[in-house]
């Protein structure tokens, strides 16, 4: 079956009476128009139906105790947290700011773990004293350091332990998080994880009930997770442990493009689920409670992006460029990891695509390029342009390079748009112009 670019667009995608592109049922022109640009939008039903299909199939494939928990660093904001909140969703968060977040969202604690591999004293207490489910432990500094505050004060912390299985996956090499020179969790090569174990269980103030490991993300292979949690288990039994909860993570692709594979969460669900049921079963343990981290799955697709078209030009090498008003600032992935990206025209989505364009944005970087080749229609300045799968790492890895003004963000259901952020402006008053 031929693809087409709507089918990278969120499921509520359509065309409106003059074959321009909405979502849930709203013009992105009209949107773009009332809101000003870049504008990114979310569309509800793709995040409700992403939630749904990977909570039913893991409810199908695992006959124990299971959590989803959104891996908030994909975009996390109090309004968007709130309605994940919202959707039967545990969290993990990596720091202070998320953490206090997902507080004020109302995300109960029994379903909050912090990660990061290097966390504060701040992120620490404040993770303790509110009693998440888990405490995910980076290293054996920061065991004994987490200890010691526990000790201080009077609090036992449940935890895991973050192993770095020794795995290379295919995906960029600053998407991979499991290799031997990872700067994440305890290496098993090395005795590292073992010890970690051991000093874990032996603790006064740690009550260690799970082990985690994280592949790294857009991967479209199963077996390496397969491999990871035999890895996790095969760890536990040469320690004569049997752990409570297990996680291989999340970062399962998806597709950004009409040549990426289309990255349904079946396989990956069926792969992990049966690899933890069959590793259990070879060693007579009952099945631990099995958590998975999805972030870029839930929100990447629900999200697309409108850029206005400024200048285009084309330069002495017959390079046409076409520069939009975003770019690097609000989308940073093409620089940092030469991601894939394609786009259309608002107005004209499925119009003949005639010329080889390089989709630019407006900073100072000649890194800031969002597409480098893409095929469209004729552009010109005040046009507007849509990128789908724009709902992760954006905005969550965006900043004010050039003092550019953050965008404003919708959550769009049919009859419904709202706000989860306001633009940014450069006022008077505001850190931009103030003292």
């Amino acid at each position: 079956m031929t693809r087409s670019i709507l089918d990278l667009f969120p499921v509520s995608v359509s065309l409106d009476a003059t074959g321009s592109l909405a979502v849930a049922g709203h013009s992105l022109t009209a949107l773009a128009r009332h809101y000003g640009t870049p504008l990114y939008v979310y569309d509800a039903a793709t995040i409700t139906g992403q939630i749904a299909q990977i909570q039913d199939l893991l409810a199908q494939n695992y006959p124990a105790a299971l959590d989803v928990t959104y891996a908030a660093k994909a975009y996390f904001s109090l309004g968007m947290a709130r309605r994940l909140a919202q959707l039967n969703l545990g969290v993990d968060v990596v720091s202070l700011g998320e953490l206090r977040v997902a507080q004020k969202a109302g995300f109960a604690p029994e379903r909050v773990h912090l990660h990061g591999n290097n966390k504060s004293e701040s992120d620490l207490l404040a993770a303790v004293e509110w009693g998440v489910q888990a405490i995910v432990v980076d290293s054996l500094e920061e065991l004994a350091y987490l200890e010691r505050l526990c000790a201080r004060l009077r609090r036992t912390a449940r935890i895991w332990l973050r192993v770095t299985p020794g795995i290379h996956v295919d995906t960029h090499a600053y998407r991979q998080t499991a290799h031997p020179a990872s700067k994440f969790g305890l290496p098993l090569a090395d005795g590292q994880a073992a010890e970690g174990i051991r000093r874990a269980r032996a603790s006064q103030w740690l009550k260690l009930t799970g082990l985690h490991t994280h592949l790294g993300s857009l991967v479209f292979e199963v077996e390496p997770y397969c491999q990871a949690i035999e890895t996790l288990l095969e760890l536990a039994a040469s320690q004569d442990w049997v752990p409570e909860e297990l996680s291989p993570g999340g970062g399962w692709g998806v597709p950004y493009t009409l040549d990426d594979p289309q990255g349904e969460p079946q396989p990956w669900i069926e792969a992990v689920t049966g690899a933890v049921k069959a590793g259990c079963a070879r060693r007579g343990w009952p099945l631990p409670k099995l958590l998975l981290e999805p972030g870029r799955m839930i929100v990447a697709r629900a999200g697309v992006v409108i850029y206005t078209v400024g200048t285009t030009k084309t330069a002495a090498d017959g390079t046409y460029f076409v520069a939009v008003d975003g770019g690097m600032a609000d989308n940073p992935r093409p620089a940092l990891y030469q991601a894939q990206y394609t786009a259309c025209r608002v107005d004209l989505p499925n119009s003949p695509v005639t010329r080889k364009t390089t989709l630019v944005g407006k900073f100072c970087e000649t890194g800031d390029r969002l597409i480098p080749e893409v095929y469209l229609p004729p552009l010109e300045r005040g046009d507007l342009v849509a990128m789908p799968v724009a709902g992760a790492y954006h905005l969550a890895m965006s900043s004010n390079y050039n003092l550019a003004a953050r965008p404003a963000v919708l959550w769009l259901e049919p009859g419904k748009v709202q706000t989860l952020q306001p633009r940014e402006e450069p006022h008077e008053g505001g850190w931009w112009l103030g003292e």
